[in-house]
């Protein structure tokens, strides 16, 4: 997807996967820094750890606590959050509008967290969590709860990692109150490389649906532009990323 856009841009740089151990983190990031990288990528478990190693935070990676995006400014790393803003690029796109609208967002891990801050720009966000959630007030997971969130949400977007499989998704979909969600409310995931069946049913209610593939493209092209200082190609990204995930 980024080499898509590099390529288009004709911009002379590569993004190249490294798999790195916890233990290991330390050491990569330092090498990057002295090879004097334009920036790098970061995924799951390292995006806490990683935020230790910056020497600087931006706003949305401070507030969140969590950075999945790093640049190398010279001798310094600056680390980003580009999930946040990514998400919503990606909501808007899609048409879904949030000002004024009022989002339930299920779970409270890093990517509840990550999404939650990027909503901030709707009157008003309301977490439902199984666990406690000590970086807002959350609802617990009550079928109650439930019921009363949908049945006032504009849109509900599922941060938990029950999609990631297919029995667990399935789990998932069948507690969840969908009929009460009022028409013309959007339902959203963050899964992207299957149909989830919360999705399928959601649309199937009439809602208007969104997968996890435009969270990643807007929050890829985040970091394309504070890696380049350029407008980011998102069509083809959004091409690239379908063919890659077809294959």
């Amino acid at each position: 997807m980024l080499n898509a856009a590099f390529s288009a841009q004709h911009i002379d740089a590569v993004l190249v996967p490294i798999g790195v151990p916890p233990e290991k983190l330390t050491a990569v990031v330092g090498g990057l820094r002295a090879m004097r990288a334009f920036g790098a990528s970061v995924t799951v478990p390292h995006k806490l750890a990683v935020a230790a190693l910056c020497d600087e935070l931006a706003p949305q990676a401070k507030a969140i606590g969590a950075v999945n995006c790093l640049a190398f400014n010279d001798d310094r790393i600056v680390g980003h959050n580009t999930d946040c803003d990514g998400f919503t690029d990606g909501v808007i796109a899609a048409g879904c509008e949030l000002r004024g609208k009022r989002a339930i967002v299920l779970g409270g891990g890093g990517a509840a967290r990550a999404v939650a801050y990027g909503l901030r720009a709707a009157r008003a966000v309301e977490i439902v969590a199984r666990r406690s959630v000590d970086w807002a007030k959350a609802w617990p997971w009550t079928d109650e709860n439930l019921r009363d969130c949908f049945a006032r949400a504009d849109l509900v977007v599922d941060c938990t990692s029950a999609g990631l499989a297919p029995q667990s998704d399935a789990d998932l979909t069948d507690s969840l109150p969908l009929d009460n969600l009022p028409t013309g409310a959007w339902v959203a995931t963050l899964v992207y490389h299957r149909k989830t069946k919360l999705l399928e049913r959601a649309s199937s209610l009439g809602h208007s649906t969104l997968d996890g593939k435009a969270m990643l493209v807007h929050q890829g092209a985040r970091a394309f532009e504070i890696w380049t200082g350029t407008a980011a190609p998102i069509d083809i990204m959004a091409r690239a990323l379908d063919a890659s995930l077809a294959r």
